[in-house]
């Protein structure tokens, strides 16, 4: 998915978001400024510029994990919230891909775990029947932390119908994605063991940065399903080589327009070759 005029304005508060966060002062906001100016262009997908900032900072600031704080909190909810509200959704294909959306409602902007208002779209029949013909192994792109345990019922109903599945996580810290270090640290490989590495710091999937396991599943005939915007918007950059199905609720305009949805939907589909 490529930037729009949109995007700029939200990249220059991500970027003050970030500085904040890392306990930096106004000139490397203004350093920042300069940096997306350079890098802004309708040829670029949102995540390309939004890495490139991450990675400045952490230079400039030595702060490798500046959501760290907010994802303790972002994961204590979303335990809370999970519990909360399972029994709301059927433990049929339809409900736990519901559920699994509710889980991405959070972000480092914006979100809650709200079912009063919730709205689903999503083709349920065409996704049984990609996960029934794609083969043996299934790989799971995570994306924000609090995601995982919405997750683990997909993850359980994905293995009932005889997959293998992977769950892929950030190599470093990347915004508020769940990390390796992140999966360590709160023994999360206690609820699944088959967490591996995306490897790389970065928010979304790059394809020339896919390798081991990433790289072979993504060549094979594997079921892939990605959650979250950040995923969307980097992996639909060259998602026309396979099938890939999206799990995501709609936070930004740029996003509900790329994908024809309304801001604060969730929706499940499927991209890339064969996608709707």
């Amino acid at each position: 998915m490529k930037t729009r005029e949109r995007c700029y304005t939200c990249l220059q508060e991500f970027a003050q978001q970030i500085v904040s966060l890392s306990g930096a002062n106004g000139t490397l906001v203004e350093r920042c400024s300069h940096l997306i100016d350079r890098l802004y262009s309708p040829s670029k997908s949102p995540t390309e510029i939004s890495n490139r900032l991450l990675g400045y900072i952490r230079e400039q600031t030595g702060v490798t994990d500046p959501f760290a704080a907010k994802k303790a909190m972002e994961l204590r909810l979303a335990l809370v919230a999970a519990e909360e509200f399972r029994s709301l959704f059927p433990r049929d294909l339809e409900g736990l891909l519901k559920y699994s959306c509710l889980g991405n409602s959070l972000d480092y902007f914006e979100g809650s775990y709200d079912v009063s208002a919730f709205r689903f779209l999503g083709n349920v029949e065409s996704i049984r029947e990609r996960i029934m013909s794609a083969g043996r192994e299934a790989l799971l792109f995570g994306d924000n932390i609090g995601d995982f345990f919405f997750d683990l019922p997909l993850i359980r109903f994905l293995e009932s119908a005889g997959k293998n599945v992977y769950y892929a996580v950030k190599e470093a810290p990347a915004q508020n994605d769940l990390s390796v270090p992140d999966v360590e640290l709160y023994g999360l490989r206690n609820l699944f063991s088959n967490i591996i590495s995306t490897g790389a710091d970065e928010v979304g999937v790059r394809k020339e940065r896919m390798s081991g396991t990433i790289k072979a599943l993504w060549e094979s005939d594997a079921l892939v399903i990605a959650k979250g915007m950040g995923n969307y918007e980097a992996i639909s950059e060259f998602h026309d080589e396979r099938p890939v199905i999206y799990n995501l609720k709609v936070k930004c305009k740029t996003v509900a327009e790329a994908l024809d949805r309304s801001v604060g939907e969730h929706t499940s589909f499927i991209g890339g070759v064969y996608g709707s």
